[in-house]
């Protein structure tokens, strides 16, 4: 399956694919400060294994940080 993960596109993705399941395939720590968004809409972490990733599509993995 293809899916474009921060402007990346890959088809090495498997099918029926949770957003839990990229980020951990990724090595990726579902962090306070990690939101995803999907096709521009933002899933909040509770969902991460609930939200199936479809063929084609974008994931925008983003990290918000404050400073001072």
């Amino acid at each position: 399956m293809r899916l474009i993960v921060d402007f990346v596109s890959s088809n090495e993705y498997q099918e029926n694919i949770t957003i839990g399941d990229l980020l951990r395939y990724k090595d990726i720590e579902a962090v306070p400060w990690l939101f995803v968004a999907v096709n521009d809409v933002f899933y909040k972490r509770d969902k991460f294994d609930e939200v199936t990733l479809n063929d084609g599509d974008k994931v925008d993995l983003i990290y918000v940080r404050g400073g001072g």
